[in-house]
């Protein structure tokens, strides 16, 4: 069988990219790509200035999928859409690439990359239910989300074709990783977050919550992993509120990331909207308790007082002020003074991601689904398409 797969291009620096680089290579299927997107300047470098104008792009990125699919003429093409309002604008983009496919015979798999909370529970698809670009997405053979919410939009919204509810994936480097093994007794400060920097991460909150922590106890650190439109926002806000021990270390990959998970302590993760982050599945399989909304496919995998603790955020609330700083810095506090605790959720997350997450289990699932496409037959994967539930450490 043969997957033509749309994916990000590599100087996006996303997790889209990250994810088939990290499960095709368990494929046993041959696997070909197309690249589409923006490319982000601050997680790559990218040499051909026409990327840089949007319509120049979109023209390359269609062109490109086309001739790929006359070229190799796959059994399934992939795409990777997400849902981003308010301007849409991946929707429409793999709209076009659905007729692009259909229009050539093949099979369209749509795995959806990411949701947004101001759509979730909508009875409307973006634009309407009847609208053109509602019914053009109903023609993709089958649909992956994930997360059970979201399957149950797309239901809502009348979407007749197969729903599976997957995870993205863990890479190799990090399950082969483990946590630097606290001394008994000893409590565990060093807070880490790792990922784009931007303000919907919930990245400006977790300073508010690292000034509570710094007065209870001095020892606590934090460091900030990875670059973003708003890094250097972030580091003005932390001189604003004079706090001390906290490193920013740009972007990170290879061993330097899983060394930086290696020395975290707890890993801190407040976004507003989610897929499902590749970030918290890494976090998990390097053992760190996760202290995390639950947006996206993280209500899916994370539970309150198993995995580390949920704050929920006040969705009313203006950018910078959705989470209580308070509630955060008491979930984060009672994961670090507890060292039995501690070890416990960190015995049971590094167990769990390499269950659940490793890359030669989530690329068998994910060929499983292909090859359903690929047959016409609807596939009824239900451990797929139910919440996941952890597992338990005795």
């Amino acid at each position: 069988m043969r997957i033509l797969i749309a994916r990000d291009r590599e100087s996006s620096g996303g997790g889209i990219f990250n994810y088939y680089c990290a499960i095709s290579r368990h494929f046993k299927a041959k696997t070909y790509f197309a690249n589409v997107g923006r490319p982000y300047s601050f997680y790559g470098k990218h040499r051909d200035a026409k990327l840089r104008l949007t319509a120049a792009r979109l023209l390359i990125d269609w062109l490109t999928l086309f001739v790929q699919i006359i070229r190799v003429r796959p059994k399934v093409v992939l795409l990777n859409p997400c849902m981003d309002p308010p301007t849409f604008r991946s929707l429409y983009r793999d709209a076009v690439n659905i007729l692009i496919a259909r229009v050539l015979g093949r099979p369209v798999l749509a795995f959806w990359r990411g949701w947004d909370n101001s759509v979730c529970g909508q009875e409307k698809f973006a634009g309407g239910n009847s609208r053109v670009l509602c019914r053009i997405y109903k023609m993709a053979h089958a649909h992956i989300v994930l997360s059970e919410r979201f399957k149950q939009d797309l239901l809502r919204w009348d979407f007749k074709t197969p729903i599976h509810v997957e995870t993205t994936v863990v890479e190799d480097q990090c399950l082969a990783g483990c946590p630097v093994s606290p001394a008994p007794g000893r409590v565990r400060t060093n807070l880490l977050y790792l990922s784009r920097v931007e303000v919907a991460k919930g990245v400006f909150e977790l300073l508010d919550a690292f000034k509570i922590l710094k007065r209870r106890n001095p020892a606590y650190t934090l460091t900030i992993g990875g670059d973003g439109p708003d890094l250097e926002a972030l580091k003005a806000y932390a001189k604003q509120l004079e706090l001390q021990d906290v490193v920013f270390t740009g972007f990170l990959k290879g061993e330097a990331k899983v060394e930086c998970y290696r020395q975290g302590s707890v890993f801190c993760f407040l976004s507003y909207s989610e897929g499902m982050p590749n970030a918290v599945l890494e976090a998990l399989a390097m053992g760190l308790p996760v202290v995390s909304s639950d947006a996206g496919g993280l209500r899916d995998i994370l539970r309150s007082g198993e995995n580390g603790f949920i704050v929920l955020p006040d969705n009313d609330a203006p950018l910078r002020k959705k989470f209580d700083p308070l509630a955060v810095a008491n979930a984060i506090d009672q994961l670090a003074a507890n060292p039995e605790l501690f070890r416990r959720i960190s015995e049971l997350n590094h167990q769990y991601a390499r269950e659940r997450f490793a890359a030669p289990v989530v690329a068998k699932r994910l060929e499983a689904i292909c090859q359903s496409v690929s047959a016409n037959e609807p596939m009824a994967l239900k451990n797929a398409a139910e919440p996941v539930k952890p597992v338990c450490v005795e």
